[in-house]
């Protein structure tokens, strides 16, 4: 037999011999090496080994990543009832939401640079742990002015249960409800004779500088500064625990995964992670329909000194989270070994060399002609949208005249809707048409232009102002020139809304010609057919669904450029720079979007406040905007961004035609079967910019 035959012959042989199965790498005793194990410390039984997986990681730290983002969006579900606990204007607000980002801007570069060195899994149980107690700090700012509240509450249930027991005979009520609280017209003096005395011009100097509202609702209380105090430091604490978790879970799950599958795993992260805003907004519309102390008051959610269990929510996500964060503490330091071609960052003991690798990595991100546009980019964007989620459920009340359950009910159902679905799908359209860096760009072009299309609509969808007897419209009464308000003495600084039997609107019960209460509404009126109940008349603008479709439509633009534009973010910088490039991207888009989005919206929506709740104690929060005013400013203050983002993706693509670098994977020993094909490639920039592998297939996620 000849040599050749003899060589054909212990190939075949060799072919028919089974193959080892692959799995992950174990000491010469058969154990995994330590930093590789489930458990905690020497509690690391081998009944649990088989959860080492990314896959049972991924599910695990979904189900934590929900929670966190409900405890980050709920206070956006609320912000209308929180100005109204503690008089609070939209600017005060605003600063609150972005009390979050200025923890998260303390640590969010270091807690990046030093992914690699940390127990992954262990600090992002920590993070969550520190969201559910932030959570349940910020549900203190009720329970500290608890017995306030409930005094209030108790006010309420008295001024109806006295005007009931009356009959409807008003001359009890003087004794316990203030003028401007209740201000019926008071066309005769004597009580004695009439019944129904009132008197209901305000007699305060600091109450009549500015307007007020029924029951002190909207109005700044004793309790304002520390309740801003607690819910300050809970959004603080939310933005410490923020600044690791993006970076570290992104590092954890590209040094664990083939590169090729980094983009379906962390799809599926964010995949659930967006409907966090659903839920949030959701359960908050569930929580608005209850009455802040939970008791029974008898009053519905369109009083105007109805006030929802805003704090509810807080504690509820706040113990739940703590409760799911703990099986995160058992996960190893790492799933697989690195591989060895990847470049790591240098780990030196000594704090000088240290900062010195930061700086040399900060410099070349920053040098970076494709991560820079990109990332201020995205910060431009997110400068718009921060703002307008922080108050589309204010936005929609204001607009459409909506109570606050069911304007966060409508933004949870396009969460849900919408905005999950964007993620879900950018990520599967990255994943299964194996999209290149280059042709993310373009993706994120398409989608750039559709949304500045889709924001344009929004200066059509809107409602007009309503029409209010007592301040921008004459009575309907026109008998000689009278009006229902003639000889009542009404008090032009009391803002105490009704809507008339008539469908007509009235700036208070004393402007329509009411003289006394019975049940939950004011009769003996001269106008509104002769009864008025408490609120705004339902609006006839019939814009509301138009708006909310195409709403719909824009967070799914806005969300389906998310893992593209992650995608190339990350590639377009080295292996040893891509935490740190996640982190100063997270640390931009902060800076720039998410903290001075809230802020600056909050400003433009004060600006179109028309009617401001005030009282001794000072200014408080809106009472009644100026619909068109605030339509204008609030789109385009979303629109300038938005055109602006399209200019600097350009740029992105414009650079990135050019680029040959890009960071698309590193060998491993599961990726031999596509030797031959990265072989063919080699030589060819644009085919390996353009593809990956052709044999690759996803892993199984569990």
């Amino acid at each position: 037999m000849s040599k050749k035959e003899q060589q054909v012959l212990d190939g075949a042989a060799e072919q028919l011999q089974p193959r080892p199965k692959k799995g992950r790498p174990r000491h010469k005793d058969g154990e995994l090496p330590v930093d590789m194990r489930c458990g905690f410390g020497p509690c690391s039984p081998a009944a649990v080994q088989c959860c080492a997986r990314m896959g049972v990681f991924v599910g695990a730290y979904s189900i934590c990543g929900l929670m966190t983002s409900v405890l980050s969006m709920y206070i956006m579900s609320q912000i209308t009832t929180i100005e109204k606990q503690f008089g609070l204007s939209s600017s005060q607000s605003g600063l609150l939401l972005s009390c979050n980002d200025i923890g998260y801007l303390l640590t969010t570069l270091l807690a990046s640079y030093f992914a690699r060195k940390v127990h992954i899994p262990r600090v992002l149980w920590l993070t969550v742990i520190v969201y559910g107690v932030a959570g349940i700090i910020c549900s203190l700012a009720y329970f500290v002015s608890k017995d306030f509240i409930v005094k209030q509450g108790a006010q309420i249930s008295s001024l109806f249960t006295a005007g009931n027991s009356s009959g409807g005979n008003n001359a009890s009520l003087t004794l316990v409800i203030p003028s401007r609280q209740y201000p019926m017209c008071n066309k005769v003096s004597d009580a004695s004779s009439t019944g129904y005395a009132v008197v209901v011009t305000n007699s305060s100097k600091c109450d009549m500088d500015g307007a007020e509202t029924s029951f002190g609702v909207g109005e700044p209380n004793q309790f304002t500064n520390i309740a801003m105090t607690l819910i300050a430091i809970g959004m603080v604490l939310q933005g410490l625990a923020k600044a690791p978790r993006y970076p570290f879970l992104t590092t954890y799950v590209d040094d664990n995964v083939n590169k090729k599958n980094t983009a379906m795993y962390m799809g599926i992260i964010s995949g659930v992670a967006i409907f966090g805003p659903a839920i949030a907004f959701s359960v908050g519309s569930v929580f608005s329909r209850q009455y802040v102390t939970l008791q029974d008051v008898p009053i519905s959610p369109r009083h105007p000194a109805w006030i929802g269990a805003w704090w509810l929510g807080f504690l509820v996500f706040g113990i739940i989270s703590i409760f799911v964060s703990f099986p995160l503490l058992f996960f190893p330091r790492k799933l697989r070994p690195r591989p060895p071609k990847a470049k790591q960052p240098k780990t030196d003991s000594s704090v000088k060399q240290a900062l010195l690798g930061f700086l040399k990595s900060l410099f070349r991100l920053v040098s970076n002609s494709v991560y820079m546009p990109l990332t201020l980019s995205t910060c431009v964007i997110l400068f718009g949208v921060a703002g307008m989620i922080a108050f589309s459920a204010k936005y929609l009340e204001t607009q459409f005249f909506i109570p606050a359950w069911k304007a966060n009910m409508l933004v949870g159902l396009m969460n849900i809707v919408a905005a999950s679905i964007g993620t879900v799908v950018g990520g599967c359209v990255v994943t299964k048409r194996k999209l290149s860096p280059l042709a993310c760009i373009r993706m994120l072009l398409v989608v750039g232009i559709l949304s500045v299309v889709q924001i344009c609509l929004g200066y059509v969808f809107g409602c007009p102002n309503p029409d209010i007897v007592g301040f921008n419209q004459e009575s309907p009464l026109d008998i000689s020139n009278a009006s229902c308000a003639t000889g009542c003495g009404c008090d032009p600084h009391t803002y105490f809304p009704v809507c008339g039997n008539d469908d007509v609107n009235y700036m208070t019960p004393c402007h329509a010609g009411c003289t006394k209460q019975e049940n939950l509404t004011f009769a003996g009126c001269s106008c509104g057919g002769g009864r008025v109940s408490p609120g705004l008349c339902e609006t006839s603008c019939d814009m509301l669904y138009p708006y909310l479709i195409n709403n719909v439509f824009g967070a799914f633009l806005g969300t389906l450029g998310m893992m593209p534009g992650f995608i190339v973010m990350l590639r377009s910088v080295s292996e040893a720079d891509k935490s740190m490039a996640v982190g100063f991207s997270s640390l931009l888009s902060t800076l720039c979007g998410w903290f001075a989005g809230p802020v600056v919206f909050g400003i433009v929506i004060d600006s179109a406040c028309r009617i401001w709740s005030a009282s001794c104690s000072g200014q408080g929060a809106c009472a009644l905007y100026d619909n068109i005013d605030i339509r204008v400013k609030m789109h385009s203050y979303q629109l300038v961004p938005k055109v602006l983002a399209v200019l600097l993706q350009v740029i992105v693509y414009w650079r990135a035609r050019h680029k040959t670098d890009w960071s698309l994977r590193h060998e491993d020993e599961e990726d031999n079967t596509d030797s031959d094909t990265e072989d063919a490639m080699k030589g060819d920039p644009e085919a390996e910019m353009d593809t990956y592998p052709s044999k690759w297939r996803p892993d199984p996620i569990y």
